[in-house]
């Protein structure tokens, strides 16, 4: 008689088991997903990164590493020249995040208007030139302040930064 309930019992809780091990049925607010795959997450471009300082594009730094010590009538025209360049440089640089958000509107659309994507695109390259040459045309102006010894002194601190390291 034990035995009898002993297996009963052990029935039972094998059934009972079996019952409660079961897959739960999907989500239907879910949709098509599993209840183990993780919801879709929105893409987002990554943010532009800063530009970078260091001897190749900081006028001071390659002044103060090449041991050149500059007047204060040069410090003020190169403050001056650096911040009118900034400031047609920025300009052009809000020009360009406008259009990359008229590409964004753009594409977003269901009937894409494809000569107005490759209007936006030759827009964006041609400021993205303009932006390259503004950039270099600072450094120029930046380097005709110094004095001959100055650039004498500059260009051996760069040929031993670029060729010896």
């Amino acid at each position: 008689m034990k035995t009898k309930i002993l297996l009963t019992t052990l029935i039972i809780t094998l059934m009972s088991s079996m019952v409660f091990a079961q897959v739960p049925p999907p989500d239907p607010a879910a949709g098509d997903r599993r209840r183990y795959e993780p919801a879709p997450r929105e893409r987002r471009e990554p943010a532009p990164r800063p530009r970078a300082v260091g001897p190749k594009g900081d006028i001071y730094r390659m002044c103060r590493n090449a041991g050149i010590y500059l007047s204060d009538e040069q410090l003020n025209q190169i403050s001056s020249i650096n911040y009118e360049y900034e400031l047609k440089i920025n300009d052009l640089e809000y020009q360009k995040r406008n259009i990359d958000y008229k590409f964004k509107i753009e594409r977003e659309k269901i009937d894409i208007d494809l000569n107005l994507i490759k209007d936006l695109i030759s827009q964006k390259k041609d400021l993205e030139k303009e932006i390259d040459y503004l950039r270099i045309e600072k450094d120029v102006s930046m380097l005709d302040v110094l004095t001959d010894e100055q650039l004498q002194q500059l260009n051996t601190y760069r040929m031993r930064y670029y060729y010896y390291r």
